[in-house]
């Protein structure tokens, strides 16, 4: 069986997004991944507002980790975004978040959401990494940078 890898289920990236702050954000996010994946925009982000405040999905170093289950969903639908300027996000480490990856996934499988996560985290905790996302210009070489990052850790 192939090897499961976040790029396979990336299905929008958005590049320097302009929000002030986090629910702002937020919203603009789900409404991206809600065109996406054919899902309706408000509940996208009703569902994603109320994980977020059961508690931050910011894990620090710049970046935060969005997430739901959605009933509607048969698949994991992942969105990579950069906002044009750090948010706060309510990370521990108090630095503001600028790069978001979003992780929708059906409700009915809660672990595919956990390994799901759980794989995004692994990759997001490289500095370098998250530092060229931030300055990445396309979309095709962010998907290519977190590539790159899969076959790295493959490796180990």
């Amino acid at each position: 069986m192939k090897e499961y890898k976040i790029s396979d289920f990336i299905y929008k990236i958005g590049l320097n997004i302009e929000c002030q702050e986090k629910f702002e954000c937020l919203e603009k996010m789900a409404k991206e991944v809600a065109e996406t994946a054919n899902l309706d925009p408000d509940e996208v982000y009703s569902f994603l507002k109320a994980r977020e405040k059961f508690g931050s999905t910011a894990l620090g170093g710049h970046f935060a980790l969005p997430h739901a289950k959605i009933p509607e969903l048969d698949k994991v639908v992942g969105a990579l975004f950069t906002t044009k300027n750090p948010i706060d996000f309510g990370s521990l480490d108090d630095l503001p978040s600028q790069i978001f990856f979003v992780v929708l996934a059906p409700a009915q499988k809660p672990s595919i959401l956990l390994k799901a996560v759980a794989k995004v985290a692994k990759i997001f905790k490289d500095g370098r990494l998250k530092d060229s996302i931030i300055k990445a210009k396309e979309e095709g070489e962010v998907l290519n940078l977190i590539k790159e990052k899969e076959k790295e850790l493959q490796k180990v």
